[in-house]
């Protein structure tokens, strides 16, 4: 399970839509796409600004990053500011102004082992990222203090992380380890980094270190898996990967204090990480079973005739093979479980189509939500997932993986020479 981390590379797209403004006209969907680049598919794909144009298409407002920038990472503080990282420095996505261009520039960018986005409980927020020691960039483009700077390692006990992106282009989540009855941070260095005090059944001995993946980390919720032990320090077998069904993920809550168990219906291999985000008291979990089937079947999931499939010299990746190369012998059916962790409520959203998640959730019931190469709005009615509405389709849209709302007076306009990027 330990990997060095490769480094990612993201294709963003940011979408406003005013088909999704509220009645009062006070705010519009944005959406954020990311392709991380694999191991095996080491290609770079620029960076942009985009908004729905003309029949739900994309049109591009500017480009962010070029390919030849190499975009690298991606971080968000969960409150009000995304980070995307580039080889030559980080740009700081401002929620409520997201046309704001704020770059930082930064030398000997690295995201291992600390790469991440932090926010205290004094309401300040950055992204740590290390390089011969460790460095952040602070999140406020205020002018009287520096934005790059020395980092501290105590910072990470307010570690942000809302989970693992969907598509077949996973990012590294970050790992901890259970140290006695303590979970810290950062994974294999020191110094430790205290983020969590696991109750007694769950301690580790003082000799053995376990391998811990943090699902989500909210300023509500820490949700933990602990690496089973046939999965850590195996060779990986692509044609055979090792692989824990369900899942048992350890949640604490921070209000109250209080530590369970979650065990979620889907499955992680030791080429794949756990598929579960958390958005406010929702926690999200993409439905995985370990189904084997005849090399090259993907073992039959839903909607793989529609995914997009491209030669390796094309823009955009391919979404079939990836699926066929990152998630083998996973059976995924398109069904999403939400599950609200203040009462325990859990609705069930059926795509029918492997390539699907849930983009973002807002406390008003708001639902924001991705099949293949469309986006839906939705809203969330007792047990229900009423209303769907097509909102966007397009060739790039496989690439979105995060969403926002902002003000509907920062909605982008697409600049005067902007042209699609096909």
């Amino acid at each position: 399970m330990r990997q060095h981390i490769s480094r990612c590379v993201f294709t963003f797209l940011v979408l406003c839509s005013s088909v999704l403004a509220q009645a009062t006209g006070s705010s519009a969907l944005f959406f954020v796409g990311a392709t991380p680049a694999q191991p095996d598919v080491p290609k770079w794909y620029a960076a942009g600004l985009y908004t729905v144009g003309s029949e739900r298409k994309l049109q591009l407002v500017r480009q962010m990053f070029s390919v030849d920038q190499h975009f690298q990472d991606f971080a968000e503080d969960l409150d009000n500011r995304f980070y995307l990282a580039s080889q030559s420095g980080i740009m700081v996505l401002h929620l409520d102004d997201p046309n704001l261009e704020d770059f930082v520039s930064v030398d000997n960018f690295d995201d291992f082992p600390c790469w991440g986005a932090v926010k205290s409980d004094t309401g300040s927020s950055a992204v740590q990222y290390c390089s011969s020691k460790i460095f952040q960039v602070l999140g406020s483009n205020d002018s009287s203090q520096p934005r790059n700077g020395a980092g501290d390692w105590s910072k990470f006990k307010f570690l942000r992380y809302g989970g693992e992106n969907g598509g077949p282009f996973p990012m590294q989540p970050p790992l901890a380890e259970i140290a006695g009855a303590d979970v810290v941070m950062p994974y294999a260095f020191r110094p430790d980094v205290t983020i969590a005090k696991l109750p007694r059944e769950w301690e580790s001995p003082a000799a053995k270190r376990r391998t811990i993946v943090v699902v989500a980390a909210t300023s509500q919720y820490l949700a933990l898996w602990i690496v089973p032990d046939q999965m850590v320090g195996h060779t990986i077998d692509a044609a055979n990967p090792d692989h824990a069904e369900p899942i048992q993920v350890l949640l604490w809550n921070k209000a109250t204090d209080k530590w369970r168990t979650l065990e979620l219906a889907t499955t992680v291999t030791s080429l794949t990480h756990p598929p579960v985000r958390v958005f406010g008291d929702w926690l999200v979990t993409t439905t995985m079973e370990w189904r084997p089937g005849p090399a090259g079947s993907g073992s039959g999931s839903p909607g793989m005739a529609n995914e997009r499939a491209v030669l390796p010299i094309a823009e955009h990746p391919s979404v079939r093979d990836q699926y066929m190369n990152q998630f083998i012998d996973l059976y995924i059916p398109g069904k999403l479980i939400l599950q609200n962790l203040s009462n325990d409520k859990k609705l069930v959203l059926n795509t029918g189509q492997e390539d699907s998640e849930i983009l973002a959730i807002r406390s008003t019931g708001e639902v924001a939500y991705r099949v293949n190469d469309t986006i839906y709005s939705a809203k969330i009615v007792g047990d229900q997932i009423t209303s769907a509405v097509p909102v966007v389709k397009d060739i790039d849209v496989p690439e979105i993986h995060w969403a926002f709302w902002a003000p509907a007076a920062h909605a982008a306009k697409p600049a005067a020479n902007s042209r699609r990027s096909d």
